[in-house]
């Protein structure tokens, strides 16, 4: 059996898109990673112009991948949190690309994919995934290092980096910068084997609070 499964990461200021093939049926998402031949690109850009450049890279790694959209068993996006404008992207192009090819959706914690990518460059065993949430804030989860990937044993919080410093495992990991499309979309084969889909009329960005301006709408 051969899988293929697309991963789009658009929470960060790099729009990121990966195929991720493999034959068999991995145990974990670490496993997938190893065994599988993942075809990467990415390109920078502000997050509201991810829009027009994610279309490019998709085309890219599909032709790199020899495959086209009827190939794929799978997408996964990450939710986030990160860049609203950017998740609202990816978000987006993951559904249209679900419904038009009648492919398995599945969505995915950016902050678990920062974890799980952590985890393959380092013995552990706590790792603290963090981004900048703006506003003196970050978003962040405390993880532990498993056999088969990672665990999540905190969080995830949005809070100012003196209180994490308060929340933390001592010694974790500090990580920094989103994760690989390719992590995403191991990470979905996960949970699409396990029959976990997303319905994309309800799958949402995982903001864990409302945009500025919503706040601003309502204070007013």
């Amino acid at each position: 059996m051969t899988l293929r499964v697309l991963g789009l990461e658009t929470s960060g200021p790099e729009c990121r898109v990966a195929v991720l093939t493999l034959r068999g049926r991995p145990g974990s998402a670490l496993e997938a990673l190893d065994a599988g031949r993942a075809v990467e690109r990415s390109g920078r850009s502000e997050f509201a112009r991810h829009s027009e450049i994610i279309y490019g890279l998709l085309d890219g790694v599909l032709d790199r991948a020899r495959s086209g959209l009827r190939d794929l068993d799978g997408i996964a996006v990450s939710i986030g949190p990160g860049s609203f404008t950017g998740l609202r992207v990816g978000l987006t192009v993951a559904k249209v690309l679900a419904r038009f090819g009648r492919t398995p959706l599945a969505g995915v914690s950016t902050l678990e994919a920062m974890a799980l990518d952590g985890r393959r460059r380092s013995a552990g065993p706590d790792f603290l995934p963090v981004i900048d949430a703006r506003r003196g804030e970050v978003y962040a989860a405390a993880f532990r290092a498993t056999g088969s990937g990672v665990r999540k044993v905190g969080g995830p919080w949005v809070v100012t980096p003196a209180r994490l410093a308060a929340l933390a495992p001592v010694r974790a990991c500090s990580l920094t910068g989103p994760p690989r499309a390719a992590t995403i979309a191991a990470l979905g084969i996960i949970r699409l084997l396990a029959n976990r889909h997303a319905d994309p009329a309800r799958l949402v960005p995982a903001y864990l609070r409302r945009p500025q301006a919503v706040e601003q709408r309502l204070g007013g």
